[in-house]
């Protein structure tokens, strides 16, 4: 009763094709972002003491070139297809910024897209940071060499009116300076990242 499953070509309520097989695939995630002008980079600037008021007082070019490394993981299931040249891609991608300024600045995605025989791949979804709740869009590509798998991404975070009350605002509103000169677009973020994932079937 327990233990076997005869599996045919029919494909019943309880039978899987062989070719439906899930891939699950998970490791390590580091990159670089760009954070264009906004609440984001007031808060990265902190630690050089560098504001918009500030600065363009100074230079007269808003903040300047502001970045932050990114270091996490990556899960990602894969729905294996029936023969088609695009599968399907459920991501899961947690990094944590600004280590290189001494800060701790966690970000979540969560991911759905499609991948193609070739390796390109585009998915989006929900971005949950310190600057709040946004929407996330990549795109990249999948280097296969046997069971590794060498994932290039390129993600984009669009720039929004901050949430009244988040980690950033708080912070930036922590004196009546920064309630002064803070902004209130977070500004955009885009980020370069490479990660290293090994394939289990399940």
């Amino acid at each position: 009763m327990f233990g076997q499953t005869s599996v045919d070509s029919s494909w019943g309520f309880n039978d899987v094709p062989e070719n439906s097989q899930v891939n699950q695939m998970s490791g390590p995630r580091f990159g670089v972002t760009y954070v264009s002008e906004g609440s984001s980079a007031q808060f990265l600037n902190r630690v050089h003491e560098m504001d918009s008021a500030q600065y363009n007082s100074e230079f007269g070019n808003g903040l300047p070139f502001t970045y932050t490394t990114q270091y996490g993981w990556q899960w990602e299931t894969r729905f294996a297809d029936t023969g088609g040249p695009v599968v399907g891609l459920v991501e899961w991608v947690a990094l944590i910024g600004g280590m290189e300024k001494g800060m701790f600045l966690p970000s979540f995605s969560s991911l759905v897209g499609v991948r193609s025989e070739n390796g390109v791949e585009f998915a989006t979804g929900p971005n949950l940071s310190t600057s709040g709740l946004g929407f996330v869009f990549a795109f990249g590509y999948n280097y296969t060499k046997g069971d590794l798998n060498l994932p290039i991404n390129i993600a984009f975070v669009p720039n929004k009116q901050g949430p009244r009350n988040s980690a950033l605002g708080d912070v930036l509103e922590s004196t009546d300076y920064f309630d002064r000169i803070r902004q209130r677009e977070t500004g955009f973020r885009l980020t370069v990242s490479v990660g290293f994932n090994l394939r289990a079937q399940s």
